[in-house]
């Protein structure tokens, strides 16, 4: 693949011609006082597929901020962005400057896909972890360990003990192992594929059955890559599932982004009456443009997040992510309505964490 790969960047290069991409397609610079729109766009050498283009803002001029678009659909707002096709087609992409005036100025361009990928296969499973052996995959994960309240004022002591793979099975089991109500006197797990595995775009997805009991609040979620350099929320935060003890029998999923946090407004509920005596799969689907969260039926999505214009405010997610399991105890949330002692140990069972690629 490699080769054949190279000499198909050294043929597009010379002739944009197996794309049928050239710089001249439909091709204009638009003048708009000072400010100027144009892009370029070129073949990415990969050895996963042919079909990878990596458009180049050319815009001049004093501007506010670019969008990108594919078809009338926003995807993003760097200047410099890399975009997958992976069926043959003609395709319209859009680059619009927006100018303090609050006038915009666009530049479009025609690209035709001359053929499939042929490594092309819709929806293929890029990762997983199935929890088939007796011990966590520590090239997939890190624990996180402490009492640190982690935030949201928990109660937890996370803990490298209370993670425990046996039988196809992860199962991160909360355990009272003081006086109870105070801050140490619980301990759990939380686990990350921070640094060894991080994900753009796709649907991700948990299939899991999940505790019960005031105080009790599992989670499964995403972290931007970058918190260790911009923090949070800067980084995007993306709550696939997380469920409070109290209220049972709902399911929420939340996006924080620095124009909402904490207690943001973006986020959607759905009832889930058995989750916890049975395994549902927890799953969200990421494209460059939405962001869908689903119970078991990725056709199905019970809430949809897409704003009409992406800022690095509102939409912090063009960048890669990290996965995160936990279950934590008490807490901001989980603990609104007090920790019932008597309900322990509880335990959150993961049956698999799949990724699914894009388009």
């Amino acid at each position: 693949m490699k080769t054949k790969v190279l000499k198909y960047f050294l043929f597009v290069g010379v002739f944009l011609a197996f794309l049928g991409c050239g710089k001249k397609s439909v091709a204009s610079v638009i003048n708009y006082g000072s400010p100027t729109v144009d892009f370029s766009f070129n073949l990415k050498n990969t050895t996963d597929s042919t079909n990878y283009l990596v458009f180049h803002s050319k815009a001049t001029g004093n501007y506010s901020y670019l969008e990108w678009s594919l078809e009338g659909e926003t995807l993003q707002q760097d200047t410099t962005f890399v975009y997958y096709f992976p069926k043959k087609g003609t395709y319209t992409v859009s680059l619009t400057i927006f100018l303090p005036s609050g006038d915009a100025v666009t530049a479009s361009k025609t690209i035709t896909i001359a053929a499939d990928d042929p490594a092309y296969v819709p929806n293929k499973l890029i990762w997983s972890d199935e929890f088939d052996s007796t011990a966590l995959n520590m090239n997939n994960w890190n624990y996180e360990t402490g009492d640190s309240g982690w935030g949201n004022n928990e109660w937890e002591n996370y803990t490298t003990q209370n993670a425990i793979v046996s039988n196809g099975m992860l199962s991160i089991v909360a355990r009272l192992v003081g006086p109870g109500q105070h801050v140490g006197d619980y301990t759990s797990s939380r686990i990350t594929t921070n640094g060894k595995k991080e994900f753009l775009y796709g649907r991700i997805e948990v299939r899991a059955k999940l505790p019960t009991g005031k105080g009790t609040w599992p989670a499964f979620w995403l972290l931007g890559a970058d918190i260790g350099s911009v923090g949070w929320p800067a980084c995007g935060e993306l709550d696939v599932m997380e469920n409070v003890g109290y209220d049972p029998t709902w399911v929420q999923g939340s996006i924080h982004t620095p124009s909402s946090y904490g207690n943001t407004v973006n986020f959607g509920r759905v009832q889930v009456p058995d989750c916890d005596t049975t395994f549902h799969i927890y799953g969200m689907t990421w494209t460059p443009s939405k962001i869908e969260y689903y119970i078991d039926d990725p056709s199905k999505p019970y809430y949809t997040y897409s704003p009409a214009v992406k800022t690095a405010s509102n939409w912090p997610f063009n960048k890669p992510c990290f996965i995160i399991l936990n279950l934590a105890i008490g807490g901001n949330w989980g603990g609104a309505q007090g920790v019932d002692d008597s309900i322990f140990p509880q335990t959150y069972y993961i049956d698999y964490v799949r990724v699914y690629s894009y388009q």
